[in-house]
């Protein structure tokens, strides 16, 4: 071996050694942990319906706007009738904002899948801020109710509300 390819040899060793001990050369680092956090807590919502609030009314026909007379009233499929109670709502979080959505929970019986129940306004009460909401929620007996319905009864203990995070 001459002595220029004894020096190249020479000089490829030393590189390869030098590069495979580059990844254990000490390099400087530190961190810290911020300081100035705290505990944070879930917030929370709620609803009740205020006592002695919640009137079943007529919405259409000849006793518009009159109380259902639940002992002598009787429907026909097409009739309309609403329920307006005021519901307390608390809010608890920072950005917490809700809707107030009525359902027909308070709704059974034979006659309950053939009653529809839909917000009187066409929408869900949106919440913003802790306090009672007044919602009315509009019940329509159903004009696909069959025949079979004739005669039988539905239990009417108050339409329901759902309050759900927005």
């Amino acid at each position: 071996m001459n002595k220029a390819t004894k020096g190249a040899l020479a000089a490829a060793a030393a590189a390869a050694i030098l590069a495979g001990g580059a990844g254990t050369m000490a390099a400087w680092n530190q961190s810290t942990t911020g300081t100035g956090g705290g505990t944070i807590t879930a917030g929370s919502l709620n609803v009740t319906q205020q006592a002695g609030t919640g009137v079943w009314k007529w919405v259409e026909g000849k006793k518009a706007g009159d109380p259902v007379d639940f002992e002598n009233d009787k429907i026909v499929p097409g009739d309309k009738f609403t329920y307006t109670a005021i519901y307390d709502v608390v809010l608890v979080g920072t950005n917490l904002t809700a809707t107030l959505t009525p359902t027909v929970a308070g709704v059974s019986g034979d006659l309950a899948p053939f009653l529809l129940a839909t917000p009187t306004n066409g929408e869900a009460v949106e919440v913003t801020q802790t306090g009672p909401y007044t919602v009315s929620t509009n019940v329509t007996f159903s004009t696909d109710a069959p025949a079979s319905t004739m005669t039988q009864t539905g239990i009417l203990s108050g339409a329901s509300v759902v309050l759900a995070q927005k």
